[in-house]
């Protein structure tokens, strides 16, 4: 069990983000303000909005662990979700910040029609809602691998963490809190690169101490490599929270800026996880592989640095989970006409009844359920993607009813594909049936077709 002295320095940082968090919330006092932060985000915001719910426990402790077990492979959770910003910022940032809507299914429902709207809503939130468990378990996972927590106790700290990121002033205050989660983030990274290369573990000594096969090659994995690129970039474009970052910028130039920004600083965390996962493999350190990077804080720094650095970790974790809360808050306060209001109290009093629902959920497991994770990234994205795509690049292409058989049976396919047991991904099997009615219903769309007789 770790010293005192850990401990008070991760009290300490956790203290400070819970303060940090009330203060830059107090003059929130429209649902606007809550949601979309007045809309007057700049990019440094955005991208704080977009990492600080992008960069969570696969980012950082999850990417440790599969380093420690497969080397180079692990590079694709961080790459996969800085190309999923790469194409937001690119392509799709104007339009949507354009649209001066605050949600996707308000976005689909301007496009295709309230059926499809409510598709996606009930997708979106039940996805999203499944995400929040998984990361609230992780979190009381991480504390009760420190110490003998009660399970009631760990899982009340983690849920007073994700309160923190979120409640009092919503996306402002998780824009703040997320830019200063990223910047201390990097600094873990540079601690840890550094404290790498002291005991030996140089890229040249990896490289001769490990298997070249096994520990270096990138796409080791093959299709679970492909898989999770793939789930990183569907969800940045299909979830509330990052979208709604886009909507809350000043303008399409911030908007843009602010996911390009994000693109370029995710994959370099990345580099944090593989490092010491590597490094714990060449030196000979036998650790549970979830364990991989809390143990290596300890092994590597002083107790009071390392109990700063582990809550950032912890904060990494909670973070996540307050972001996908807050997305889910906006969509149910937003889109259901029974929550619409100009108060942000509705929002607020949704986001703290989805923390709790899931804290009350997560009660009694020790791990992270990936199963969960995969099907919930699939309920988000599956039915949802195709026509999101479309409804920004091509308006008018894709009509309603096809876009809601896309919606319905991609949903539909993600669903049954684990109650089947057929294996895979959940995620690949509801987008390849909503692609098929897509690409159907463009194909049947007057839009498509090519005009006779010269100029319209």
């Amino acid at each position: 069990m770790p010293a005192l002295p850990f401990f008070a320095a991760a009290l300490a940082v956790a203290a400070g983000f819970l303060v940090l968090g009330a203060a830059s919330g107090r003059r929130v006092r429209s649902a606007a303000a809550f949601g979309l932060a007045g809309r007057s985000a700049t990019a440094t915001g955005v991208s704080g909005t977009l990492l600080g719910a992008l960069v969570g426990g696969a980012s950082t402790v999850g990417t440790a662990e599969l380093a420690y077990q497969h080397g180079l492979s692990a590079c694709w959770f961080t790459v996969g979700g800085g190309l999923g910003c790469l194409v937001l910022g690119l392509w799709l940032a104007g339009p949507l910040r354009r649209s001066a809507l605050e949600t996707i299914p308000q976005f689909l429902e301007a496009q295709y029609g309230r059926p499809v709207g409510l598709v996606v809503l009930a997708s979106s939130s039940l996805g999203t809602f499944l995400s929040v468990v998984a990361q609230l378990i992780a979190g009381a996972a991480l504390l009760r691998a420190l110490a003998p927590i009660d399970p009631l106790a760990a899982g009340s700290l983690v849920v007073l963490l994700t309160v923190g990121f979120a409640a009092a002033g919503g996306l402002k205050s998780f824009a703040a809190l997320g830019q200063t989660k990223i910047a201390l983030l990097y600094a873990v990274a540079l601690c840890c690169a550094g404290a790498a290369w002291r005991q030996g573990s140089t890229p040249g000594r990896l490289w001769e101490a490990l298997p070249h096969a096994t520990f270096f090659d990138p796409i080791g994995l093959g299709w679970a490599d492909a898989s999770a690129a793939t789930s990183l970039v569907v969800g940045v474009l299909c979830t509330q929270i990052y979208v709604q970052a886009v909507f809350s910028a000043a303008d399409e130039r911030t908007a843009r800026r602010g996911a390009l920004i994000s693109a370029a600083l995710m994959p370099p965390l990345g580099a944090l996880g593989i490092w010491v996962g590597l490094s714990m493999r060449a030196t000979g350190q036998v650790v549970p592989p979830a364990q991989v990077l809390p143990a290596f804080l300890q092994l590597a720094f002083p107790a009071p640095v390392a109990g700063a650095l582990w809550a950032v970790l912890l904060l990494t974790v909670v973070g996540t989970a307050a972001g996908l809360a807050l997305g889910m808050a906006t969509n149910l306060s937003r889109d259901l006409p029974a929550l619409r209001s100009e108060s942000p109290w509705p929002a607020r009093l949704a986001f703290l009844a989805l923390v709790l629902a899931a804290a009350l959920l997560s009660l009694g497991r020790q791990t992270p359920i990936l199963a969960w994770s995969y099907l919930a990234m699939g309920l988000r994205g599956a039915g949802t993607f195709f026509p999101f795509l479309l409804a920004i690049l091509r308006p008018g292409l894709l009509p309603g009813r096809w876009a809601l058989a896309s919606s319905l049976l991609g949903l539909a396919a993600t669903l049954a594909w684990p109650l089947g047991n057929l294996g895979g991904e959940p995620l690949f099997a509801g987008l390849l049936v909503s692609g098929i009615c897509t690409g159907a219903g463009t194909m049947a769309s007057p839009a498509s077709r090519p005009r006779l007789g010269g100029s319209p």
